[in-house]
């Protein structure tokens, strides 16, 4: 988790991210969606930075980018065997 101290500098916005709706796969726009977002709305009571949210104007759910590889759907992780 991470908590408002350590951040060196606060930035302006912090960028999330979310999946495509069904709707929207099926007009074309099947990308994963990003979005910024206001600092101090990206940080819960607690000090720490939010990881999900869910926005009031479209009521969906956001990821915090800086973790996308490990919370989306489709994400795979590639070994290799060393011999």
């Amino acid at each position: 988790m991470i908590h408002i101290t350590q951040f060196l500098s606060t930035p302006d916005t912090v960028e999330y991210w979310r999946e495509p709706t069904k709707e929207e796969i099926k007009f074309g726009h099947g990308a994963l969606h990003y979005r910024s977002f206001d600092f101090k709305a990206c940080i819960s009571d607690d000090g720490f930075l939010k990881y999900r949210m869910r926005v009031s104007d479209d009521k969906l759910l956001y990821y915090y980018s800086g973790i996308e590889y490990s919370t989306a759907k489709r994400a795979t992780c590639f070994l290799t065997k060393i011999t």
